[in-house]
């Protein structure tokens, strides 16, 4: 008669789980892969995205440059920002490729 204790299918090598305490919680059976793949991302320390990571990049790097416009200060060279210029090239290919390819820098959008 087993008196209970620690047998050799009781645990496996361990918990995958990184933080050490539980709670045992009800999901709907539609959600729940999600809800686990969800919980060990962050458990991970995987930053998660609520939302669309790559709208979210485009639209800092607007207001970025709307900051540097506003904060322009003319000088003998021209008298507004220019954005063409290849000081900015980098920046402008940074955003294409957010745009078209958001893959090639690991943006996965988790909402769609």
């Amino acid at each position: 008669m087993n008196k209970g204790g620690r047998t050799s299918t009781t645990w496996g090598t361990g918990s995958t789980w990184r933080s050490t305490e539980f709670k045992t919680i009800r999901v709907p059976v539609a959600l729940a892969d999600e809800i686990i793949e969800y919980a060990k991302a962050l458990d991970a320390g995987i930053a998660v995205s609520h939302g669309n990571t790559a709208d979210l990049v485009l639209a800092l790097l607007d207001r970025y440059i709307e900051y540097k416009r506003l904060n322009y200060h003319p000088n003998q060279n021209s008298k507004q920002l220019d954005t063409s210029t290849r000081a900015w090239d980098e920046l402008r290919k940074f955003q294409k490729l957010v745009r078209e390819n958001p893959q090639a820098l690991g943006i996965y959008d988790t909402c769609e």
